[in-house]
């Protein structure tokens, strides 16, 4: 699986987003779906292809500072240790950003949106 991972992040520090790393997008798919029991993966990843074909580029933005291949670089880091405590924890909220899920808020975390007077 490394060289699925080193071979799209070679990709995006050469050329950046496009359809060379689509195309190494959907070998890393299949290299899950056929080794590994993730569909779970299997679905991001090609929800990931999916959303650089519709729109030319990476449009998931999860981290705060960060354009599209940087973010895209960030989920293929975290797909090569899928196996990882922490991992898990963000590829799910990945996932959540990925189907239009809202994260939910925790008790006690509710942002203050009254207007003071």
């Amino acid at each position: 699986m490394n060289r699925y991972i080193d071979a799209i992040k070679k990709t995006l520090a050469k050329d950046g987003v496009g359809e060379k790393v689509v195309s190494q997008l959907k070998e890393l798919r299949e290299y899950f779906k056929a080794t590994l029991n993730e569909p779970g993966y299997v679905k991001m990843i090609r929800m990931a292809y999916e959303n650089i074909e519709e729109n030319g580029e990476y449009t998931f933005n999860f981290l705060e500072d960060g354009d599209g291949k940087a973010n895209l670089e960030y989920f293929v880091d975290l797909l090569g240790e899928y196996h990882n405590k922490y991992n898990k924890e963000e590829l799910q909220e990945i996932r959540n950003l990925m189907e239009g899920i809202e994260p939910e808020v925790e008790e006690g975390e509710e942002e203050n949106t009254q207007i003071e007077e």
